[in-house]
């Protein structure tokens, strides 16, 4: 559990609920590790309210649009934390762009930054993970919009920016019920969605408003510190069912098969 001896993690901690995640965090553990996209000498104004509170802050840049980046900062931050990692909180996320977009390592772009990254990362922190650590997957409540066709995974066909992104974040949910499968030590994989949080990333596919970020900040941290079981995911604070294809264990473990593969050559 999170006590103020806790070392977390939060990656897209440079703005909206990664941020305010992290803002809450500094005064509550020992030390937050964050990570953002861009350099930090670009972005030390806004971490700035990072040293509002007592815990170490260290940033981590990586864009996850580059796999072997992804594992360079893995690295950089399990030597970071100086000792077991308490918390992963798998914040980072971009909306679908308005056409389809491939990255160096050719891949939809949406699917790999939300998805792929977040896989990679996971599995290459695992070891410095504590035993009884909790890793917070953030999904969203889209992922009842659509379903995952791995014939057409990368979205070659039909490509649409609603619907690349909320197929990742059906993609996450059943990742984390995956991991919920084959984790030991006692760490405990949640998903959630953090509710219609107002965003840029929300306005840039919706035309809604959406609450303060401080509610969902509060959906996250009560997914990190709350009563939970392994694989079980959260919506706007509530635990409840994902839609029926993300209960899908033959669908999530096919679907690793694709994205371990994907990420097969950049694991340590």
């Amino acid at each position: 559990m999170i006590s103020d001896e806790s070392t977390v993690i939060v990656t897209g901690a440079t703005g909206g609920i990664g941020l305010q995640t992290a803002r809450e965090l500094v005064g509550r553990v020992r030390h937050v590790i964050v990570q953002g996209p861009e350099p930090e000498e670009k972005v030390r104004p806004v971490l700035h309210v990072l040293t509002e509170g007592a815990a170490k802050v260290d940033y981590v840049p990586c864009d996850f649009e580059r796999l072997a980046d992804v594992t360079a900062a893995a690295r950089t931050m399990a030597g970071i934390a100086g000792g077991p990692v308490d918390a992963l909180i798998n914040n980072a996320g971009i909306p679908g762009a308005t056409t389809r977009q491939v990255t160096p390592d050719e891949h939809e772009r949406t699917l790999q930054v939300n998805f792929l990254a977040m896989v990679l990362l996971t599995e290459e922190l695992m070891p410095a993970l504590a035993d009884g650590a909790r890793v917070v997957n953030l999904a969203s409540a889209t992922h009842e919009m659509t379903d995952l066709d791995l014939a057409d995974i990368e979205l070659e066909r039909g490509y649409d920016a609603v619907r690349a992104y909320a197929r990742s974040k059906l993609a996450i949910i059943l990742y984390t019920r995956w991991l919920a499968g084959r984790t030991d030590r006692g760490v405990t994989p949640v998903s959630l969605s953090p509710g219609v949080i107002s965003t840029p990333l929300l306005h840039a596919m919706f035309n809604i408003g959406g609450v303060s970020v401080r509610r969902g900040a509060g959906n996250v941290l009560a997914a990190l510190t709350g009563p939970a079981r392994p694989g079980d995911y959260f919506d706007d604070g509530a635990l409840v069912e994902p839609s029926a294809q993300a209960r899908d264990a033959r669908l999530g473990r096919a679907l690793m098969d694709y994205a371990l593969d994907a990420v097969r050559p950049h694991l340590s």
